[in-house]
């Protein structure tokens, strides 16, 4: 899936930023329509998200067994974190997970998939590679990766694209 037109940054200091509905935090993103903007407090002029530590929220935002969103969430594009993907409370959403030794991502967030794309490539503890795609199409909306494990646990979220609404970022 790494084209030219793909969403993925290859720097390693460009991470997305999440904020989730409800969730306190020293920075918000206030949502108004399809624009949000990132302020301190909110005004009550919309809808809040917390900013949350990226990749390691997974049951304040998905509800794996039901396979929902648990609450509503942004997920901000880098390099320009201009963009947001807005998943809301109740869809559907998709985990995929790839485990092992070492993962390598050729998805990131924003990425639209098909069924049978390839979401990266897994090193097992027999130093196999094992390939492994979407069984599913939509866009992937965040990529959770558990701090605590070895060997690398990660589940990529993929949702329905016409489940995903994109919102425009705005500095506050």
């Amino acid at each position: 899936m790494s084209t030219a037109e793909s969403p993925c940054s290859r720097s390693p200091y460009h991470i997305p930023r999440l904020y989730v509905e409800g969730l306190e935090s020293d920075e918000y993103l206030e949502l108004v329509g399809d624009e949000a903007r990132v302020v301190e407090r909110c005004s009550g002029a919309g809808r809040c998200f917390g900013k949350a530590i990226y990749g390691t929220l997974l049951d304040e935002v998905v509800d794996i067994v039901a396979k929902k969103a648990a609450r509503s969430f942004i997920v901000v594009l880098p390099p320009e974190y201009r963009e947001g993907l807005l998943v809301e409370k109740g869809t559907h959403v998709e985990p995929i997970p790839l485990e092992g030794v070492r993962v390598a991502f050729e998805v990131c967030e924003g990425s639209r998939i098909d069924v049978d794309s390839t979401l990266g490539f897994v090193a097992t503890r027999k130093r196999e590679v094992r390939h492994i795609r979407s069984h599913v199409p939509g866009v992937v909306v965040y990529i959770y990766s558990s701090p605590y494990s070895r060997p690398d646990r990660n589940i990529v979220m993929v949702v329905p694209e016409e489940a995903v609404k994109r919102v425009r970022v705005t500095a506050g």
